[in-house]
């Protein structure tokens, strides 16, 4: 069993390694925190250890007090197998370790920082609402980094929710989502992230998008679909009203391929749906009101696509 010396290690090498991490690494690190709350609780520490020092920061370590090579501890440790060098401190323990670490090192975070991960599974569904009184409805396969320190800001991954934004002149609301950003201009929005598109639909006010780059302004019923890797941004238009219907399980559909019908499907129930011989690639337009049952649901979607629905095992089977 870990014990809590070895958690603040732990977190003190993620804070270090967090500049350097690549997708897989983020994945790990998330994996990380979602463990046990105490793996949360050990990177706030950590920041508040940053915190407490960041005045009384000394110009050479104390005599008699060693100073521990983390850098190069981080280089040669590999995940799963963490440095367990241990030193006698007389009158302190992990915490004094701590602060060192920070001090040695430049911060992966803003000072301060207190970062926190929501997650849903396939089929679960969340809400949330941040101190500034922001609101945030999470659909299922979904997962949002947010920081305590700075509630106006978060970090989209994988997965859909709504946004119902508490407006602030002094600081405006910013989503990220890869290298794509959404910052609110008093807004109820929806997004969505699937690979590497990303959706975004305007129910009220207006968001812009990118406002470091394109600055593409979305008003009331104005819909964006961007792909990273193609690096192309497509504009639409939706009812106002239809934004965030998946709440209720009320989902429309314009050109959109079977693919993503299904993918929207799969966040609301978390049934696996496998699609066959050139299905994902149809096209579909419609309202697809859902009943709340995944076995009654799919047959009929398969039909209204003109599809076949066989059960296997825990999953779906649609073909032509």
């Amino acid at each position: 069993m870990q014990t809590s010396d070895d958690i603040i290690d732990q977190a003190t090498l993620w804070q270090l390694r967090q500049p350097t991490l690549d997708a897989a690494g983020w994945e790990a690190f998330v994996l990380w925190l979602e463990v046990s709350p105490a793996h949360a609780a050990a990177m706030d520490r950590v920041a508040l250890a940053d915190r407490l020092i960041a005045d009384a920061r000394p110009s050479a370590p104390a005599a008699g007090i060693p100073v521990l090579p983390m850098r190069s501890q981080a280089r040669h440790s590999r995940l799963g197998a963490l440095p367990r060098r241990r030193i006698g401190w007389g009158i302190a323990g992990t915490a004094i370790a701590a602060s060192l670490a920070l001090l040695l090192m430049p911060l992966a975070l803003p000072r301060g920082a207190r970062p926190y991960v929501l997650t849903t599974a396939p089929g679960e569904h969340r809400t949330v609402r941040l101190g500034d009184g922001t609101e945030i409805a999470m659909n299922g396969g979904t997962r949002l980094r947010l920081d305590h320190a700075d509630q106006r800001v978060a970090v989209l991954d994988r997965g859909q929710a709504m946004f119902r934004v508490h407006h602030d002149e002094g600081k405006a609301f910013t989503l990220v989502s890869g290298n794509l950003s959404v910052r609110d201009m008093g807004t109820v929005f929806d997004v969505t992230r699937t690979g590497d598109r990303l959706d975004v639909q305007v129910a009220e006010g207006s968001v812009m998008f990118q406002p470091d780059g394109d600055a593409i302004v979305l008003k009331r019923g104005h819909a964006l679909t961007a792909r990273e890797d193609r690096h192309s941004v497509a504009l639409a238009t939706v009812a106002p009203e239809t934004v965030g219907g998946w709440q209720q399980g009320q989902i429309a559909f314009v050109d959109e391929t079977v693919s993503a019908v299904f993918a929207a499907v799969e966040r609301r129930y978390g049934t696996k749906v496998v699609l066959e011989h050139g299905l994902p690639e149809r096209q579909f337009t419609g309202m697809v009101a859902l009943s709340g049952s995944a076995d009654r649901d799919i047959p009929h979607l398969a039909t209204l696509i003109g599809a076949k629905a066989r059960r296997n095992g825990e999953q779906w089977v649609l073909a032509p």
